[in-house]
């Protein structure tokens, strides 16, 4: 499984209405309001423990853009959920922005999370 399908699986297993992309939301959906949307990007990515002539592991860093519904409720609950989630699945939360407003927006502002998480994973464990 590649980090981001892995990151994906943990977002989804405690929020299954939740819309997850990778690198980029699709046209067609990017203007609904009314579910949430998390956007992953890479933002870091480095070998890292090396031996017999070679790295045997990788250092991966993600950003989690959350786009909230504009119906969702208790932003605080969720993000501790999906800290502690992703924190079981060995992602380190190491960035956590506040929340902010979509100003782009004038028929309706969405309110944007963006956490940074990252996880050393060895060779075995990323499909190659």
């Amino acid at each position: 499984m590649t980090p981001v399908e892995e990151i994906s699986n943990v977002v989804h297993s405690v929020f299954p209405d939740w819309q997850v992309y990778f690198y980029a939301i699709p046209e067609e959906v990017i203007d609904n309001k009314n579910v949430t949307q998390v956007l992953i990007t890479e933002s870091n990515s480095d070998i890292t423990i090396f031996g017999g002539n070679t790295f045997n592991e990788m250092a991966f860093g993600y950003r989690l853009q959350v786009f909230y519904g504009m119906n969702e409720e208790n932003l605080i609950g969720k993000e501790i959920t999906l800290y502690k989630v992703l924190e079981s699945a060995y992602w380190r939360i190491t960035d956590s922005q506040p929340r902010y407003l979509d100003i782009s927006q004038t028929d309706g502002q969405q309110m944007i999370k963006n956490i940074e998480v990252n996880k050393i994973m060895t060779l075995d464990e990323i499909d190659q």
